[in-house]
């Protein structure tokens, strides 16, 4: 069933702001909106948009559209080059229509188009540390005697405003739709902290300062994070995790971690170091973030406290299991760090 305009305009602006045709279409989903295309046309409507600028079906353009052993040649040429350009760019350049052009890519060349993901600069020493650090982790993440006592953490940052990732957004038709998207200069943000293992979630803690720095990370250690773990008996059993940044590699945060975890913390300057250029092996990075983003941001957020308190009831709405099968996860991703050699996986999940 073909797509209508509106919601073909729709669709273009939730991916760009939600990045991906699953979350678009639970999104159209809770909205109850009717005919919800699939993963599959969603994508294409805004693979389209990306392409051509243009959600419209525009008419032809007239060009000639003989393919001939010549224009083969042509378009050879012009992919060999440069394998960077869209079909309407080798179309363009051999002067025949970009249906043309493509049938004959796909057809009779035999092209294939392939997304590509953007990674982090990797050098050789990353993927060395990468590798060791999963032959570490992988087997304790996977003993039974270790559920639920695995605590990974980070933070990240929400704007009152939500985020927009994609540039140059504008929306082509025949008729002025007068479709607006709003996005508010200088957003008050707040910094939210939290850790995660198989069981549970620490958290959500809002960092008042807008930066995270030594001396407000290492209260929060002890003033929120440790009182937790008091509470639930878990101080001496524990393993805990945290990334490389500056404010964590302090050396009173690294002493009070010797101090109260010994040799059961993961990080730099940790008995198990936390490998430099890794954020997809966090729980946190690759589903919780993107999880929270996709849902407190479907309605206007008012102010600071209306965007604290929607982290806070998706973090406590999350069902347990989730929390089991996010775990599963890191060790596929542990085990893609050893059989690629250190080498970005992203492409193949």
């Amino acid at each position: 069933m073909p797509i209508d305009l509106l919601l073909r305009i729709e669709i273009v602006l939730m991916m760009a702001k939600l990045e991906s045709p699953s979350s678009v279409r639970r999104y159209f989903q809770r909205e109850n909106v009717s005919n919800i295309p699939s993963e599959k046309s969603i994508k294409a409507v805004y693979d389209k948009f990306i392409e051509t600028g243009t959600v419209f079906d525009r008419q032809r353009s007239g060009r000639p559209s003989l393919m001939t052993e010549e224009k083969l040649d042509e378009i050879e040429e012009v992919l060999s080059t440069t394998s960077m350009v869209s079909v309407r760019g080798v179309s363009q350049s051999v002067n025949l229509s970009k249906t043309v052009v493509h049938r004959a890519m796909r057809d009779v060349l035999g092209y294939k188009p392939y997304k590509m993901h953007r990674t982090q600069q990797l050098f050789d020493e990353d993927k060395d540390l990468r590798v060791v650090m999963a032959e570490i982790l992988l087997p304790i993440i996977e003993d039974e005697n270790n559920d639920g006592l695995i605590f990974l953490s980070d933070d990240a940052t929400f704007h009152v405003s939500g985020m927009i990732h994609k540039h140059n957004c504008r929306i082509w038709s025949q008729d002025n739709l007068h479709t607006t998207m709003e996005v508010a200069m200088n957003s008050p943000k707040v910094t939210v902290w939290c850790a995660m293992s198989s069981k549970m979630i620490i958290g959500p803690y809002f960092f008042d300062e807008s930066t995270v720095n030594q001396h407000n990370y290492l209260d929060m250690l002890q003033n929120f994070f440790y009182p937790f773990l008091q509470k639930k008996k878990l101080t001496r059993r524990i393993i805990f995790q945290q990334d490389g940044a500056p404010a964590h590699f302090a050396n009173s945060v690294r002493s009070w971690l010797d101090d109260s975890f010994d040799d059961r913390w993961i990080g730099r300057g940790g008995s198990i170091s936390w490998a430099p250029r890794s954020p997809n092996l966090s729980p946190l990075d690759f589903f919780l973030w993107g999880y929270i983003r996709t849902n407190i941001y479907r309605t206007r957020i008012k102010d600071l406290n209306e965007l604290k308190a929607r982290i806070t009831q998706e973090i406590q709405s999350i069902e347990k299991k989730t929390f089991h099968n996010v775990f599963l996860e890191i060790g596929n991703r542990f085990n893609f760090y050893i059989s690629l050699e250190g080498n970005t996986f992203e492409q193949y999940l």
